[in-house]
């Protein structure tokens, strides 16, 4: 009887000190996307759409293309944002998109609006800015929201009204150095 009560004790203690571990992780992986609110600067130009745009241009980006950032610097993050990256690019490959990954650090002028990483950007075949910011929000990016159903929707509806800049929220991102 008394080792049934110690296999019990024993389990809540490992319980317990599983759920610490979580709550610690959690704490160091959760951070704001934007948090010094770079990209809500930018994106407050009017032109910011289009310079944005130009800037994809010049990195080799051609209409029609969804684009996932990263960077030369280790991030857990990006190994956790390969699914939703498979998902929104079968979610919107019978559209015609492309799919490139882009290291913003090699780009001055991206990694000085791009505050975070993983990012994905949608240029569509107009060579309209469609979509810009995370995959994802919440802890290790799958606890949160799932934004990849949010993104292939708004990317594929049939009136553009500007892009759809997802620059507020927590999850797990790596910062840019530019």
């Amino acid at each position: 009887m008394m080792k049934g009560k110690a296999s019990w004790l024993l389990m809540i203690v490992w319980l317990c000190v599983l759920m610490t571990g979580l709550w610690v992780y959690g704490g160091n992986q959760t951070v704001p996307f934007d948090p010094d609110l770079t990209l809500t600067s930018a994106s407050q130009d009017k032109d910011f759409d289009t310079r944005f745009v130009s800037e994809m241009a010049e990195a080799g980006i051609t209409p029609g293309t969804i684009v996932h950032f990263e960077a030369d610097t280790p991030c857990f993050c990006n190994s956790l944002s390969r699914q939703h990256q498979k998902a929104l690019t079968n979610l919107l490959q019978d559209s015609g998109y492309d799919f490139k990954t882009l290291n913003i650090n090699e780009y001055s002028s991206l990694a000085a609006e791009i505050p975070s990483f993983p990012a994905v950007a949608v240029i569509d075949s107009k060579n309209q800015l469609r979509y810009l910011g995370a995959y994802a929000t919440g802890l290790g990016c799958y606890t949160g929201d799932d934004l990849v159903t949010t993104i292939a929707a708004e990317v594929q509806k049939p009136h553009f009204n500007g892009a759809m800049l997802n620059i507020t929220g927590e999850g797990c991102y790596c910062a840019v150095r530019s």
